[in-house]
């Protein structure tokens, strides 16, 4: 009897021995293709941010920018996104994958100045974030096709998602371009009367109209502005997480333990967390005035504990890690909260144009960066790219409080200097009043009478 217990507990020990070996052998070939997935993903997603330094030439041209041209860009990326699913070989998509980041450059400021010419300052957040929605909608609704196009047999399902989504953007492209006007004087759903009420409604701006002639002094002040390079340094430390997390979140997300197919669908989760602090953003920052800067800090505080879960919370604890992930991402919303700044704050357009490329080109940068501080042999955890990740959502939470305090700082100097904003003012010993001054095309720093919204 005790020698056939001793059997029996030698044998159980080398079952456990045997069955150990094998999960190491296991967690070894996962390390192994994630390492290898890591130097894929990074390599193929940077040809994608690299494109979209696009935005320095898209940029260049906005004096010339007329948002009918936006449908077509549209379906040129929908058609090279279609195009991309013919590549052979890895050569074939990287050179997809920068035409489209290059194309893709021009829709975000192409949107912000279609906002900017029909809102006032007070209208702009809530306009930029609902068309940052399609973002979200385009990840929960992506979510649900990637899951049930992953099960197709006949081709690859990454082709059919290609082809699927530039179908529907080429559709889209042509159902926009009958319904976008050109400006509002000419737009077809407006009466000639409302036409000039559109642009009077939105004269107290004082952020200009559209001006075809660039003015380099404007261009010059945009360079010596100290506003202009703190937005530029809150959307650096912004998106290197977005370069890091937009190329590997399937990754991290798969390491926690889920599979592949699961993991499609849990990212439309993180997709619903965008959503719901978009909306949380859009509201706060239209009814209680002077709080874009307040909720651009409080996502990113957000983003960081959430960085803090993943870092900390055990691996056995897969649900947990992944609700840190779900908060990790809601720095995106900082995004539109940028551009209404950028919109609400920048007078003239030849210095819009100048600062929404400063602020795009370190956007660029931040997703070029992003993808190098994901390690491939530190995958699938990346405990020094969520440290780098953490290190950046601190930085720019202590860039918004200062970006704030020197917006504040501008007003209660300006108050000082001429009182309370007017209606007119005074140039060349004739009185101007603000519709006529909004015309003149005045950089903010010319105009007395403007107020920063915070």
């Amino acid at each position: 009897m005790m020698h056939s217990a001793v059997l029996l507990k030698a044998e159980v020990k080398a079952l456990q021995a045997a069955n150990e070996q094998k999960k190491r052998r296991e967690r070894k070939r996962k390390r192994q293709v994630a390492s290898k997935t890591t130097r894929q993903v990074g390599s193929t997603g940077q040809q994608r941010r690299c494109g979209t330094c696009g935005n320095m030439g898209h940029n260049a041209r906005s004096h010339n920018f007329h948002p009918i041209f936006h449908p077509p860009t549209c379906a040129i990326w929908a058609a090279i996104l279609m195009l991309t699913s013919l590549s052979t070989n890895a050569s074939g998509l990287w050179a997809g994958r920068f035409c489209l980041g290059f194309v893709e450059a021009a829709i975000a400021p192409g949107m912000s100045m279609i906002i900017s010419m029909w809102y006032k300052r007070s209208e702009q957040t809530l306009r930029q974030v609902v068309w940052f929605m399609g973002n979200v909608t385009g990840g929960l609704c992506g979510g649900l096709l990637g899951y049930g196009i992953g099960h197709i047999n006949s081709i690859a399902p990454w082709k059919a998602l290609f082809l699927v989504f530039g179908g529907l953007t080429v559709f889209w492209s042509i159902f926009s371009w009958f319904l976008i006007p050109n400006s509002p004087v000419g737009a077809w759903f407006l009466e000639e009367e409302d036409q000039y009420k559109a642009i009077e409604r939105v004269k107290d701006n004082l952020t200009g109209i559209k001006n075809s002639h660039v003015k380099f002094d404007q261009v010059r002040e945009a360079f010596m502005d100290p506003k202009v390079w703190l937005l530029a340094a809150i959307q650096l430390t912004q998106n290197v997480p977005n370069g890091a997390l937009g190329s590997f979140s399937s990754i991290v997300i798969n390491g926690f333990g889920f599979s592949t197919l699961d993991t499609l669908l849990l990212q439309m989760a993180g997709f619903g967390f965008q959503g719901l602090f978009c909306i949380i953003s859009a509201i706060g920052c239209t009814y209680l005035p002077n709080t874009r800067t307040y909720f651009m800090a409080f996502n990113t505080v957000m983003s960081l504990i959430g960085t803090i879960m993943i870092r900390q919370i055990d691996q056995k604890y897969i649900w947990g890690r992944f609700m840190g992930y779900c908060l990790t991402i809601i720095f995106s919303v900082k995004f539109p909260l940028i551009l209404a700044t950028i919109t609400s704050n920048i007078a003239g357009f030849s210095k819009k144009v100048t600062v929404t490329a400063i602020v795009f080109i370190a956007y660029c940068a931040g997703n070029i960066i992003g993808p190098q501080i994901m390690f491939s042999r530190e995958a699938p955890s990346y405990p020094s790219g969520f440290a780098g990740i953490l290190v950046c959502f601190s930085c720019s939470t202590i860039l918004i409080f200062v970006f704030r305090f020197y917006l504040i700082w501008e007003n209660k100097k300006r108050d000082a200097a001429v009182g309370e904003p007017s209606q007119t003012i005074q140039s060349d010993e004739e009185c101007i009043s603000t519709s006529a001054l909004n015309l003149l095309d005045k950089t903010d720093r010319d105009l007395p009478q403007f107020r920063y919204v915070l």
